[in-house]
């Protein structure tokens, strides 16, 4: 089983501390699934889904900041505040995970995803992996339950799609044609201040495919080349 969730995790740590937090929880997780504790393997992986949450509730809060403001119009001043001041993902944590997980509607309206968040993952953690209740996950309910983590970071990530579209056109629209893109223009002007993931960088190489010029195709072979990463149109 190799599961799909670090590839929807930003390429770039927002600090070194981030960075140990990330890479901490991903090695307790291959740890204890190594060693069939997959009760404390699955509590690593929904920290690791919260991650991601977290990350797309901020990319909403960069994208869409008019519509992110009126979500917390009915907040205490000072929460409120701090959350259009947030400058990390972490800001999020404070707040009730199925109320974070309503956010994702800025995106487009997606109550049957919310749904499935609230009752496939807050409402399992807090059953069976929050308490003390003599509930142990075995091996099917393990490899069931990344399944639909899975799953659901799928149908969440098509949320962001449109947005994703609209960076992209920008980012190819300010492209000098005179000079060749590198590796650092797309780190610079797209990963670094849109946290994107693999799987952002894997829309863009769509993107990249459809009426396709000069500065896509530069995009296509440096996202091949530096980042790993390409994709064929299905014919």
């Amino acid at each position: 089983m190799d599961p799909l969730l670090p590839s929807y995790l930003s390429l770039r740590y927002e600090s070194e501390e981030e960075h140990k937090y990330i890479v901490g929880l991903t090695g307790q997780f291959r740890g204890a699934q190594e060693n069939g504790s997959y009760h404390l393997a699955l509590f690593a992986y929904h920290l690791i889904f919260m991650i991601f949450i977290y990350q797309t509730i901020y990319k909403a809060k960069l994208w869409k900041p008019e519509l992110f403001s009126a979500a917390f119009t009915t907040k205490p001043a000072e929460e409120r505040k701090r959350y259009l001041e947030a400058t990390s993902i972490y800001a999020f944590v404070e707040m009730n995970e199925r109320s974070v997980f309503e956010l994702l509607n800025l995106f487009s309206e997606c109550e049957a995803t919310v749904s499935k968040c609230k009752k496939q993952i807050a409402d399992y953690r807090n059953n069976n992996l929050g308490h003390a209740n003599l509930y142990i996950v075995s091996e099917v309910e393990f490899e069931k339950k990344i399944e639909e983590y899975d799953q659901i970071a799928s149908a969440i990530h098509q949320l962001t799609h449109n947005g994703l579209a609209s960076i992209f056109e920008e980012y190819f629209n300010t492209v000098d044609t005179e000079s060749s893109q590198t590796k650092d223009d797309i780190e610079i002007n797209l990963i670094v201040p849109n946290r994107l993931s693999d799987k952002d960088l894997e829309s863009l190489a769509s993107e990249c495919l459809i009426s396709p010029n000069f500065i896509k195709e530069q995009a296509t072979k440096i996202l091949r080349d530096d980042f790993g990463v390409y994709i064929e149109l299905d014919k």
